[in-house]
């Protein structure tokens, strides 16, 4: 039974896990059910399954999440932290066609690679059960993103390269066409687009932007 796995932590002389290896340990659950969330979805997978993969005692699981939904919450609120691109890229000296075709470039080559159309298919899927926590989730991801996109329009407001503008909305648009493509290339399982396809997109999406906003 998973109860009687041995967990491998140092512990100090009471036989407790060292105060300082606490984060480590929940890191080490919480990697662990990301990866049986991923792969099986949050109906098929079970506490005493994490538990055996994780190697470590059900009651510990329960020390920290009251329940499989829980945990399952704890995991996408990571896994949103970690979709979050922290600076997007050094393009600010970039003419403004060309800085948001490699920010658009940068984000879609990541949200394509095969461990994140696995995260936004069960971020589709899976949150449809749970609209608020999905709504709270993908705020958390659009703000920290749109902060970067809306200051980075601001900058190129500044130098007169573009016309004012509802910025938190041209940041909106920018990120929903990244990501309506990569979303559907996930939830449809299609083949990823190859590279003429991407830039073409990347092109066509940059050049109805710039077009509307350039000064």
């Amino acid at each position: 039974m998973a109860d009687d796995i041995p967990m491998n932590p140092v512990k100090n002389k009471g036989g407790r896990p060292l105060l300082e290896d606490v984060p480590r340990r929940n890191e080490h659950l919480l990697d662990v059910a990301t990866g049986i969330f991923v792969r099986l979805g949050y109906n098929a997978t079970t506490l005493d399954r994490i538990a055996a993969e994780a190697g470590v005692a059900k009651r510990t699981i329960y020390a920290r999440y009251p329940d499989k939904q829980a945990l399952f919450f704890a995991v996408m609120r990571r896994l949103a932290e970690r979709r979050v691109i922290e600076n997007l890229c050094d393009d600010d000296d970039l003419p403004l066609r060309e800085g948001l075709r490699h920010r658009a470039r940068q984000l879609m080559e990541w949200a394509l690679t095969d461990s994140e159309l696995a995260i936004a298919r069960l971020f589709m899927v899976e949150l449809a059960h749970f609209p608020e926590m999905g709504k709270a989730l993908w705020r958390a991801v659009e703000d920290e993103q749109g902060e970067s996109m809306i200051e980075y329009f601001r900058s190129h407001q500044r130098k007169r390269n573009i016309r004012p503008a509802n910025l938190n909305l041209l940041a909106e648009l920018f990120l929903f066409n990244i990501y309506s493509f990569t979303n559907r290339v996930a939830l449809h399982q299609r083949d990823k687009p190859t590279e003429e396809e991407l830039t073409a997109y990347i092109d066509n999406m940059v050049d109805v932007m710039v077009g509307g906003i350039a000064l």
